[in-house]
């Protein structure tokens, strides 16, 4: 992995000692985190002054081990900008985070660890600690981003219960985001949503804030941006559903896994078809994000006519959206690159309604003035 794409990965400390235990952490965690091995807590807080990381773990070494004790001096010092921790341990359990008044998001694991459960944990942990600094975000910026990460969460536990998804709901929490992109505060939302680590949730989160933004510069308003703004949110709940070993891959997807992917489009709509209230637009977007105005895209080749407005925003909108996230294989591409992919892409997108979403980002232009 080059220094570019691991410079914009979540940083990971890892205090080990047994060998094999650090042979595990290695290969688990380093395509998908920059990671930094250490033999013990002192070491690690002082090599990592001033940038302590997302997540310490510590992976107690026995009776003789004092890592933990330490990390809770440590912790005292860094308080909220400090990592959260996750401690491992075998049968002897010298400290049990458990029970000890941590003030950072902490996590417990037993040894034999398997990789999924460490991966889940990390990525829990950073979420905690983004929704934290959320809080303490003015009210305007901080208040969307709670809202829709906790109707996320609301979203992700109807489906796995076999429920459906409540539309309303996440249409509510999209009231506060609207009315922050409508007040200039798109550009922190974009920004602060970056910290937390459910991509699925990321990058909805941001097509919903694109796509408010889009429909400000097309003169939408009400209802319209409503649904402009729940569609954004919802439109990939079929990858809640999709095996993560493909959403999560730290590389390039085989021929055999690609059409797996790509029916997390199909489960959206199915999902959606089944929810209460969900508005023929936020399926539209749901179902349509992926298809193109020559034909190429997919689940259904739609081509001209067939897609309306809203498809060929969304369209526009979710792949910028995913040129400009960071990924475990990618840094995020600066807007300029790009907006410069989309308008290669000639025969597939809009390029009038591009020309409208680009002017929205030149400093000064009066779309932007309009929302700020």
């Amino acid at each position: 992995m080059s220094a570019e794409t691991q410079s914009h990965l979540p940083k990971v400390l890892v205090v080990v000692q047994n060998p094999q235990h650090q042979e595990f952490f290695e290969a688990t965690l380093s395509p998908y985190f920059s990671l930094s091995l250490y033999r013990d807590i002192d070491q690690a807080m002082e090599e990592s002054a001033g940038n302590p990381g997302q997540v310490l773990i510590i992976d107690q070494n026995g009776r003789r081990d004092r890592n933990c004790e330490r990390f809770l001096e440590h912790s005292e010092r860094l308080k909220e900008n400090g990592p959260g921790l996750i401690a491992t341990a075998g049968k002897d359990i010298l400290f049990d985070i458990r029970k000890e008044d941590l003030k950072v998001p902490s996590l417990f694991l037993n040894w034999p660890l398997a990789a999924k459960p460490l991966l889940d944990g990390i990525s829990q942990i950073i979420g905690k600690k983004a929704e934290f600094v959320w809080r303490e975000l003015p009210e305007k910026i901080g208040k969307p981003l709670t809202l829709t990460v906790e109707e996320y969460q609301g979203i992700s536990d109807a489906i796995a219960s076999g429920e459906p998804i409540d539309c309303n709901a996440a249409a509510d929490s999209c009231g506060p985001l609207m009315d922050a992109v409508g007040n200039g505060g798109h550009h922190d939302l974009l920004k602060a949503v970056q910290s937390h680590h459910n991509y699925t949730y990321v990058h909805s989160m941001r097509v919903a804030t694109l796509l408010t933004l889009f429909g400000h510069g097309l003169g939408m308003k009400g209802d319209d941006l409503l649904v402009l703004s729940t569609g954004g949110l919802i439109h990939d709940v079929g990858k809640l559903v999709t095996p993560e070993q493909i959403l999560d891959k730290p590389g390039k997807l085989t021929e055999e896994e690609w059409p797996v992917m790509r029916d997390h489009v199909t489960r959206s709509s199915q999902l959606l078809g089944d929810a209460t209230d969900v508005t023929k637009g936020a399926l539209i977007i749901a179902g349509q994000h992926h298809e193109k105005i020559d034909g190429s895209g997919y689940p259904k080749g739609l081509k001209g006519a067939e897609l309306n407005e809203l498809a060929r925003m969304s369209v526009i909108v979710d792949i910028f959206g995913a040129l400009t996230d960071a990924r475990s294989y990618k840094p995020p591409f600066p807007q300029e690159k790009a907006f410069g992919i989309l308008e290669s892409m000639q025969t597939q997108i809009d390029q009038n309604l591009l020309k409208v979403f680009r002017a929205i980002f030149e400093p000064g232009s009066e779309i932007e003035s309009k929302v700020a």
